[in-house]
């Protein structure tokens, strides 16, 4: 959509945006594993943090829906709150800039308002609409980041080795790191 949208009015196509989301993406799929052959898979996480629990152990079967590890979500909780303010904020910035903006139009039409008052209004407006795109977006990522600081098993199999440890700090800002080995059983 946003591609679309960036054609329809002649903008430039943002290529870092589009190079994020596909990092995103490639990380959600090395989570998200579908098995169905007896295979040994390394499970990763598409987030950075501290684990906070490790729920299995090397040789435990696991069914799929299983938790397997926890990160700690001290971090992820405070980004959800401050997204959440960010957005309220930017919510009021912006019905305020509007309001503005419109009474700058009709001042302008009465031949009250300069044209450079004018586009101030208009300038400001767009900060506003930008700054409110912008809270969402950053409270999206603070929702998704919840969502994934709990790994779920996707099947059914055998944990043949164990990575993480409770307080190791994981990185994945350059490349998955693997938490977990687990063996698919064809059979479940």
């Amino acid at each position: 959509m946003n591609l679309l949208k960036q054609k329809l009015t002649n903008k430039p196509f943002n290529h870092n945006g589009m190079n994020w989301l596909i990092s995103i993406i490639l990380l959600m799929l090395s989570t998200h594993v579908m098995a169905s052959e007896n295979t040994d898979y390394k499970i990763t996480s598409p987030l950075s943090g501290v684990i906070k629990n490790v729920y299995v152990t090397s040789g435990k079967t696991i069914k799929k829906g299983d938790v397997l590890l926890e990160f700690d979500d001290t971090l992820i909780n405070s980004n959800l709150f401050e997204a959440q303010s960010n957005l309220k904020l930017a919510k009021l910035n912006r019905e305020e800039a509007k309001k503005e903006y419109e009474r700058a139009e009709e001042l302008y039409d009465r031949t009250v308002l300069s044209d450079h008052d004018l586009q101030q209004a208009k300038i400001l407006f767009a900060k506003a609409e930008a700054q409110y795109a912008s809270a969402k977006n950053q409270l999206v990522h603070a929702q998704w980041n919840i969502k994934h600081s709990k790994l779920y098993a996707t099947f059914t199999g055998q944990v043949t080795r164990v990575f993480s440890y409770p307080g190791q700090y994981v990185n994945n800002q350059f490349a998955a790191q693997p938490l977990l080995l687990i063996k698919t059983d064809p059979l479940k």
